[in-house]
């Protein structure tokens, strides 16, 4: 079991997920027209605070997540409302591919910096969306290690990202930018971490 197999039974509860969660969601639409029966992936779903909040009646959302815990929480979630056209699936990143050509939006959330190899995820994402999808990556700002000092940086491949770094990432990708913004301020530790979002289009 994970770290966040555990940290799942809770994980709803916690405030300033749901404040940072709400930020990213809220940013990427003020920056982009998702089409009503748009084809989601929220990868890093977690117990589902942006996937459930991307759902409408015609669209398809479909969460990911390397923890079984964060998974079972969201299908729970979707069992308890009756909730159609949404679920999430047990999916590792660093192993597993993604299918092709397949989603108008990829969204990630605190996530990306668990991952070692950032070009293979960009490169991966830019696979799997439709041409003209958009990918939004929502992450901590350039850090000093300090943001997950409580778990010994247990599964942390990066301290956050700097900002010309991701773009230059993605330009070399084939992305084009739209967006780049720090949209919530995460107090930890008795400092503030900035979250940015990243909007970029194949």
């Amino acid at each position: 079991m994970n770290r966040f197999d555990e940290a799942a039974k809770t994980w709803d509860k916690r405030q300033v997920s749901i404040e940072s969660s709400d930020a990213c969601v809220q940013d990427l639409l003020n920056n982009v027209k998702l089409k009503n029966n748009a084809n989601i992936l929220d990868y890093g779903c977690g117990t589902g605070f942006i996937a459930f909040a991307l759902k409408n009646e015609t669209n398809n959302v479909t969460g990911m997540d390397y923890s079984k815990g964060m998974i079972e929480v969201f299908n729970n979630k979707v069992s308890q409302f009756d909730c159609e056209n949404i679920k999430a699936i047990k999916h590792n990143m660093n192993e597993d591919e993604l299918p092709k050509n397949t989603y108008d939006l990829i969204i990630s959330s605190k996530t990306m910096h668990h991952i070692k190899d950032t070009n293979m995820f960009f490169k991966k994402s830019y696979n799997a969306l439709k041409n003209d999808g958009i990918l939004c990556i929502n992450d901590l700002d350039k850090e000093d290690g300090s943001f997950h000092k409580d778990k010994e940086n247990d599964g942390v491949e990066h301290f956050g990202y700097e900002k010309e770094e991701l773009l230059a990432i993605a330009k070399n990708i084939g992305f084009k930018i739209l967006s780049y913004k720090i949209v919530y301020n995460q107090l930890k530790n008795e400092q503030y971490y900035p979250l940015f979002n990243l909007i970029v289009k194949k």
